[in-house]
């Protein structure tokens, strides 16, 4: 039988095994992993990013992301079924104290309109966004994926606005498959980006986050305080 609920089922393959079994391992903490090191810099290579850091899930990478670009008691903007704000137990809100500004779409595809429409005034007495966050592609959307012209234009808005921009690309290979690019192309204008190993690309567990070697170095601390390292 084969098992479609979903790609997060997905299960190791034999040459898969024999690697894990046979793999240079030391303290990642320490940076002395040489399997994490050398996958860090291949996902931080593959994506055009300057660092990399190895997490173990991507619901961990995207909290990470969203404690690094925001404060208390600001807003967050992301479509309305994004992972972020349906499937991460709050964990925003728990974690980096932020708010969701949700926006409702009718296929989960975002327009510069609405995003712009959804970002605060800056007024002392109005909730401050701070962050704008992207899914592509979009799990409760059926999968759809955003084009690359679109994540353009979204990310031009909240740069307008100062705003920095995560991706939640739990799924950016498949996305970029799609539109027959690389996902570093996809993901371009991006501040952070986290993808999933476990889900399309079907390793048996963790996801990566990228970013600038000094966001990734803060990143490799709230990890270790998030209590994943």
């Amino acid at each position: 039988m084969v098992d479609l609920r979903s790609d997060t089922v997905t299960h190791p393959t034999d040459n898969m095994r024999k690697a894990m079994s046979s793999a240079e391992v030391g303290d990642d903490v320490y940076g002395e992993d040489p399997t994490i090191n050398r996958l860090e810099e291949r996902a931080a290579e593959l994506m055009g990013r300057e660092a990399a850091v190895f997490v173990p899930t991507g619901t961990m990478g995207n909290q990470i992301a969203i404690h690094l670009h925001t404060h208390p008691g600001s807003e967050v903007v992301a479509e309305a079924g994004c992972h972020v704000f349906n499937f991460e137990m709050g964990a925003m809100a728990t974690l980096s104290g932020t708010l969701p500004r949700a926006i409702e779409t009718s296929d989960g595809i975002l327009t510069p309109t609405q995003v712009e429409t959804a970002i605060q005034p800056r007024a002392g007495y109005r909730t401050p966004t701070s962050l704008v966050v992207l899914e592509n592609s979009h799990n409760l959307a059926g999968g759809r994926v955003t084009t690359r012209e679109r994540m353009a234009e979204l990310i031009r808005v909240a740069r307008d606005h100062g705003l920095p921009v995560h991706l939640d690309g739990a799924r950016i290979h498949n996305a970029a498959a799609a539109l027959d690019i690389t996902a570093a192309e996809l993901s371009a204008g991006c501040d952070t980006v986290m993808f999933c190993l476990s889900k399309g690309l079907g390793a048996p567990v963790g996801s990566i986050l990228v970013g600038t070697a000094d966001t990734i170095t803060e990143a490799r601390r709230v990890r270790k305080m998030f209590g994943g390292g």
